[in-house]
Order: structure tokens, then sequence, then C-alpha cells
């Protein structure tokens, strides 16, 4: 009997010590592992840049592979998906949500309300309904909008190509982000006194046709402002090449798959702004409170190649602050 009552004594005695154990362990335990979630629409240069200058900058501030968890989706041009991964990154509790590019962000914004947002590359936050102010965002979402220097875009195209007097533009229908580039080029149109031949298309297959058709009634294709274009460049450069007129770029992924010049934002500075501003968020700032920032600046940025073979002036473009850079 004695043995018996030893053998209960001594098993609650260890079931104390195992509760007393938990409990210590529960109040010194290490803290929960923080979840960056990140998101973008495609793969395309500008945007892997922005995320490459995203992850730099939160290395640099300490959070590693070692002590924090990266999720990174990419919905492979496939805006319907975007709102899969939203639901997905809702579920997951993270520490801040990053979506890179319009159609990623407006997802997120939809059904992440449980977690910090703080979205890159959306160039009008405003008027795709995104926020209703820049200086006040409110609620759980803030981010870095990219204004893209048309006007200094065009103006730089018609320095060196002179002899142009017609552009032409291929952008997505129905898109609203694509939208904001053709009203901002048809503005400029008017006021800078050139004219300009639009043509929507719907799907990736259209691309290519599409450019070898508009190269023959105008001087030159700029790219504008859309994904869809974006991740079709090769049809419009290959349609480029055979018309004998040249392609100009939005931006320094366009000109590296070649385009012949852009004038873009530093896509990777542009990603560690990203960066700087998920790090508020990180030390306990309300994303809401955070005013937007907007980055307008633009480097000259020129396909060397192609440059070279429409008989531009090497030499005078470097001396004009001509960043290069070689067709793959």
């Amino acid at each position: 009997m004695q043995r018996k009552h030893w053998l209960i004594a001594t098993i609650v005695a260890i079931l104390v010590l195992a509760t007393i154990g938990i409990q210590w362990n529960a109040r010194n335990e290490t803290p929960h592992t923080p979840i960056i979630a990140i998101t973008q629409i495609a793969t395309h240069p500008a945007l892997d840049e922005v995320r490459a200058g995203l992850i730099a900058r939160l290395e640099e501030a300490g959070y590693t592979d070692a002590n924090t968890r990266f999720i990174f989706r990419n919905a492979n041009g496939d805006a319907s998906l975007t709102s899969a991964i939203a639901q997905e990154f809702a579920r997951l509790n993270p520490a801040v949500v990053v979506p890179i590019s319009t159609p990623s962000a407006l997802a997120i914004a939809r059904e992440v309300r449980n977690a910090p947002v703080v979205f890159s590359g959306v160039t009008d936050p405003i008027g795709v309904g995104l926020l209703s102010s820049l200086d006040e965002p409110g609620g759980n979402i803030t981010g870095v909008s990219d204004r893209w220097p048309f006007e200094d875009q065009v103006r730089r195209f018609l320095q060196y190509f002179p002899a142009v007097r017609k552009i032409g533009m291929i952008y997505t229908r129905g898109d609203d982000v694509s939208e904001i580039g053709v009203q901002a080029i048809r503005r400029l149109s008017d006021e800078i006194g050139f004219e300009l031949e639009l043509r929507p298309v719907s799907s990736a297959s259209e691309f290519y046709p599409s450019a070898s058709a508009l190269f023959r009634e105008v001087d030159a294709i700029y790219t504008g402002i859309d994904h869809l274009v974006l991740e079709n460049m090769e049809g419009l450069v290959r349609a480029s090449k055979e018309a004998g007129k040249p392609l100009f770029g939005g931006e320094s992924g366009s000109v590296e798959k070649g385009a012949v010049l852009a004038v873009s934002i530093n896509m990777t500075d542009f990603g560690r702004l990203t960066g700087d501003v998920v790090l508020r968020v990180l030390n306990g700032e309300s994303p809401g409170s955070i005013p937007v920032a907007t980055v307008t600046n633009g480097q000259l940025t020129v396909n060397r190649v192609s440059a070279a073979e429409f008989g531009l002036d090497l030499e005078k473009l470097e001396l004009d602050g001509a960043l290069y850079v070689d067709s793959p």
C-alpha cells in the first residue's frame, strides 16, 4: 500500500513539475517569428528590383531568414490570382503585408484587415480607390507611390529622335493603371505637339501582331505604364526590329529587354524606401498615420545595342547622364 501511495505521489509531483515547466517556458519563450508577406502581380525586372531593394533594406535592419519568415507569392500576370493570394495572407496573421503593383495592392486591401499593409509601386493610390488621402491614409494601409516622369520621358524621346511626329501606344483594354499612362500621354500630345495613335489589346497573343500593324502607322511606339505590356516586351521588341523604328520604354526593365531608352525611377532604391516604411510599421507605428511617400525622379536609361542600331551618339548620351544596359 505504501508503495502505491509513493507511486501516486511521484506521478503527482511529476505532473506538478511539468505544469510549472510549461508555465515557465510560456513566460520565457522567444517571441513569435514575425511573418513578412510579399506579393507582386508578375515577374518583371522593375518589380523584381523593388522586391530586392525591400528585402535588402530589411536585412540591413536585422530582419533575416534566421529570425523572420519571408513569404512571397507571385500572381504570374493573372489578376484573378491576386484575391486568392490576399486571402492566404489574411489567414497567416503576418506582421506586415507588402503588395507590389496596383492589382496586388487592391486585392490585399480588400482581403487583409487584420494586419498592416505597406504597398509599393502604386502610381495613383487615390485614383484607383485604394486611399482617399496621401497625407492621412487611415486604417491599416500606407505605402510608396511612383509617379512616372511622363513629360520628361516624352521630351527625352523627342530630343534624341527629333524626326518622330507620331507615337503609338499599346495598352490593356479596361486596365485602370494603363489608363493613367494613356491619359498622361494624351495630354502631353496636345501640350508638346505630336500625334498619338492608341491601340488597345486584351491578351498576350495580340501584342506582336498589334505592334507590327501599329508600327506601319507611326514613327515610334511607347510602352507606357501597363503590366501586361511589360510582360510581353519580346513581341514589341521583335516588331520594332522588323520595322526599323524605335521602341521607347517606360522603365528600365523595358530597356533591358530591348527598348532603346527610358527615363525611369531607380526601382531598387524605390524598394529600399518601401523597406523604410515597413520598418516604421514593424517598430510599432500605425500605417494609417504614415503619409504615403511619393517618388518622381527619373534616370535616363539606354540600351547600348539598340541605341547604336539607331545611330545615337553614345558619348553624348553618356554626357547627358545616361545609364547603359545591354540586351540579353
